[in-house]
């Protein structure tokens, strides 16, 4: 039977298919979601579909949790090394004594600002994603109660 396997999708292998496959995979898997299933197959199949979605987001879930890492890495790498850049700038062409720490921490934060940007949208997108992961699954967990109703009425 076709719908016997768990996943379609190999969890070593999946890392290799580009964002957009992986988008086109989870539409042709909407498109073959049956709209109101009222057997117990169809109601089925539509489980087995949504947890098919389930796994392609959290492949993207992965994917940007990796990215939103990286760039918070890298955030923090070049705002530490500002400001010591900015501290040894000041100690090497001003006489004064150089102000807080915060005054330096403010200069390199106006340095990754952009970065920071970036690091917020990547934020929201892993947001949606995983309300997305949340709601797939309270939609299965909805079917297979009406699947129980199903087995009961029988």
């Amino acid at each position: 039977m076709e719908f016997e396997k768990l996943y379609m999708f190999n969890p070593f292998t999946i890392q290799n298919a580009s964002s957009e496959k992986i988008s086109e995979t989870y539409i042709n898997l909407q498109k073959a979601l049956i709209e109101n299933p009222e057997t117990g197959f169809d109601i089925s199949k539509n489980i087995e579909l949504y947890a098919n979605m389930n796994y392609l987001i959290g492949e993207m879930i992965a994917r940007i949790q990796e990215e939103y890492d990286l760039l918070k890495t890298d955030i923090s790498i070049t705002e530490n090394k500002q400001i010591y850049m900015q501290r040894k700038h000041w100690q090497e062409t001003i006489d004064l004594k150089p102000p807080a720490m915060s005054y330096f921490e403010a200069l390199a934060k106006e340095h990754v600002k952009e970065d920071c940007k970036k690091l917020a949208e990547l934020g929201a997108r892993l947001f949606r994603f995983k309300r997305a992961y949340e709601s797939t699954i309270e939609k299965m967990n909805a079917l297979k109660k009406k699947l129980e109703v199903i087995r009961y009425e029988l």
